[in-house]
């Protein structure tokens, strides 16, 4: 393949079709993409050294060495790069390796027509031209007719109806690109047979096989057909489909004839053999309605075959999946309310099968991606209203044929830029239409998509100076949590500590909902710097709903604190609720409080359990004196230090009494007698010691208690 391929945007894969396979013409088959998007294409290949060493003809018996596959080759090469119509094959990219500059010696060929006419095949510029490379051609993706056909027998979820469908849409395409070559482009192909057909995986046949084709009565000196054309055409065109003037070597009546006349004969037999094959969904048989036009294009007169336009005006192609066809094929010459009417009408057209899954997948699908990106990166596409409604329509038939048609695989990679694209999009219809979709994006993308796609564009939404858009933000993040990183859980929860001061009472109240159910997936940092302060917030807000909500999520979330913050800090924050003005929010305080409380009785009946597993030490008179004598120093101190505070305390609590009652002096007497024995040493064997440790009762006795006291000069009446 020579260095040179490289060159090319694309990447060439493993073969699909050899280069010996039946109207192959050298070129064989491979699986490619496009290295900038991966996008699918197909990569036909040719090794001109063998193309110049192989026959037209299998196994034929000729000596001529021009008759080889190396010049049509080349001459297909050169012609289908400029065969540019819907349903002729795209070509993508085309290269000579032997000429990667394109400086090919056979296109600045000076010889004359004359010298031209008088051998195509030993023209001098063709001679020149190298045999050691590649000719190679990027197309869109498609594959054999005959491959198609198996694979609409061989599918079970086709009815006949629908693979007949697929064969009559098929048949209309080809209809318009043979009519766009006698038509526009004033030429014969020349060579339409089943080999020349390719289609793509939305059903679309595009021709191709360019290599005998030829112009009529313009060319080659206003004669017509060319000299290639008649040098080759015997072996490149099987004799079926050759019609009788050709077989008899009259290029004169040819020449004076309208170009469509040798393409209408060969079509006229084509269309039997396709549908002779089971997968044509006609039972191997020609439609009625196509019998007698059949019948007319293989006319052996060249001057009464008809042209094969007017064979699209058959019955046939008047069902209504060629007519969704149709109207895909031309959408871009449709008003704009046609264009809302059929997206809307698409859901139908499934439900009922009119159109298939592979159109789904393979047409429908990048046209509204096509359709949507035009749109949205315009300048001033959504700017008028009539594009904002195009493009708020065709979202829902977006991302429901996506999700129906799609594998999760594929949704992931065909849809995410699409996401991407929308997500950024400065209009809150278009924001409001995504958003009411995030349960669909959590189901089909990953999640370093949802993280980067879908959560980073949308927070945009959580400061929105509408109202409806941010509430409409916050709900739908609830899908998004269990699967955000944590540095976006924290930027999460940096928009609800916000939005609870928002002046909507109602995104107050959702958003207290919201920090509930994200709360078990926060970090314990995050978790007990949030969730607390934000229901003590709630529990005080203006808002019944809010306070009820506020209680309800610390009911949701009692699990997450432990024991010790629920009687420290839960139960403070929720005891003003129970004094709540309003009824409702009381009861649901109580019911919160109820349950907290359980939980606290069951905690303290837990750490009474644990404490009487505990061993238990048993005092005995050893153990006591042993206990004694080793803090004997530091408890003398410490209740000598007890005694003298008590002494002092009841000291200054003494009342003197000038009375000659021997009472008061009784009274007197015993606080003195307290205060000395305060100054003994503890004995841990003597009983009586604790009652002189006690304080001294101030209790005056009952027969006193109508006497006066004097205190300085004043007298008063005891009670």
């Amino acid at each position: 393949m020579g260095n040179s391929a490289s060159s090319l945007p694309y990447t060439i894969g493993e073969e699909t079709h050899p280069s010996t396979r039946k109207g192959s013409y050298g070129f064989s088959m491979h699986a490619g993409e496009r290295k900038s998007d991966k996008k699918p294409v197909t990569v036909f290949k040719g090794e001109k050294k063998t193309m110049a060493k192989t026959a037209l003809i299998k196994g034929g018996t000729t000596h001529d060495p021009t008759l080889t596959q190396i010049f049509p080759a080349l001459h297909h090469f050169k012609k289908c790069k400029t065969m540019i119509h819907p349903h002729i094959l795209s070509v993508y990219a085309t290269l000579d390796t032997d000429y990667p500059d394109g400086n090919d010696p056979s296109s600045k060929s000076s010889l004359s027509i004359s010298e031209a006419n008088s051998n195509p095949a030993s023209l001098s510029a063709l001679q020149q031209t190298a045999t050691t490379g590649d000719l190679i051609i990027v197309t869109e993706p498609v594959v054999p007719l005959e491959e198609y056909l198996d694979l609409l027998e061989k599918d079970p979820e086709l009815t006949e109806v629908q693979r007949a469908d697929a064969i009559s849409w098929g048949i209309y395409t080809l209809i318009q690109a043979v009519s766009f070559l006698h038509m526009n482009a004033k030429v014969a192909h020349g060579n339409i047979i089943p080999e020349a057909i390719f289609v793509t995986p939305g059903g679309d046949f595009k021709l191709s096989a360019f290599h005998i084709l030829t112009p009529i009565g313009i060319a080659d000196g206003a004669t017509g057909p060319s000299q290639h054309f008649r040098h080759f055409e015997r072996d490149v065109t099987p004799k079926d489909y050759r019609c009788p003037e050709r077989i008899e070597n009259r290029f004169d009546a040819i020449s004076t004839s309208p170009p469509h006349a040798m393409d209408a004969y060969s079509f006229g037999v084509l269309l039997p053999n396709i549908y002779t094959h089971y997968g044509a969904g006609t039972s191997s048989q020609l439609p009625q309605q196509l019998e007698k036009a059949c019948m007319r294009l293989r006319g052996p007169s060249i001057t009464t075959r008809p042209r094969v336009l007017p064979l699209a005006k058959c019955p046939i192609f008047n069902s209504p999946h060629v007519a969704a066809q149709k109207f895909l094929d031309e959408i871009s010459t449709q008003p704009i309310e046609g264009k809302i009417s059929f997206w809307r009408s698409l859901p139908d057209l499934f439900s009922k099968r009119i159109l298939s899954s592979r159109v789904a997948k393979y047409k429908i699908l990048p046209l509204l991606q096509t359709t949507i990106t035009n749109l949205t990166t315009m300048d001033l596409g959504l700017v008028q209203e009539i594009s904002k409604r195009e493009c708020l329509a065709l979202l829902p038939t977006l991302f429901n044929t996506a999700k129906t048609h799609l594998t999760r695989e594929e949704f992931q990679n065909q849809l995410s830029p699409m996401i991407e694209l929308l997500f950024k999009v400065n209009d809150r219809g278009v924001r409001g239409a995504m958003l009411g979709r995030i349960s669909l994006f959590v189901e089909y993308l990953d999640g370093t998509t949802l993280n980067k796609v879908v959560f980073e564009p949308m927070c945009s939404g959580f400061t929105d100076s509408s109202a409806p858009l941010r509430e409409l933000t916050l709900k739908s993040a609830i899908a998004l949590v269990a699967h955000l990183t944590q540095p976006n859980l924290e930027k999460l929860t940096r928009y609800l500590v916000r939005m609870q001061s928002d002046p909507e009472d109602s995104i107050r109240t959702n958003t207290v909902i919201f920090i509930g159910k994200v709360a078990p997936n926060l970090s314990d940092i995050a978790r007990s710097k949030l969730i607390l302060p934000a229901f003590a917030r709630a529990m005080t807000d203006g808002f019944i709903p809010c306070r009820l909500a506020g209680l309800k999520a610390v009911s949701a979330c009692r699990s997450l604190f432990d024991e010790k913050r629920v009687a420290s800090e839960v139960l403070p924050a929720i005891a003003s609720s129970l004094v709540d003005g309003s009824s409702e929010v009381r009861d649901a305080a109580m019911r919160v409080m109820d349950e907290l409380l359980v939980i606290l009785r069951e905690y303290g009946e837990k750490m009474r359990l644990e404490e009487a597993k505990q061993p238990k030490i048993v005092p005995t008179a050893s153990n006591v004196s042993l206990a004694a004598s080793a803090t004997a120093g530091s408890s003398n101190s410490l209740v000598n230090a007890n005694a003298n505070a008590n002494s002092a305390m009841i000291m200054s609590q003494s009342i003197n009494y000038n009375s000659a009652n021997a009472g008061g002096n009784q009274y007197n007497s015993n606080n003195n007698n307290n205060n000395n024995n305060s100054n003994q040493p503890y004995n841990y064997n003597n009983p009586m010691m604790t009652s002189q440790m006690q304080m001294p009762s101030t209790t005056i006795p009952k027969k006193r208690r109508n006497q006066k006291m004097v205190c300085g000069n004043k007298s008063l009446n005891r009670r």
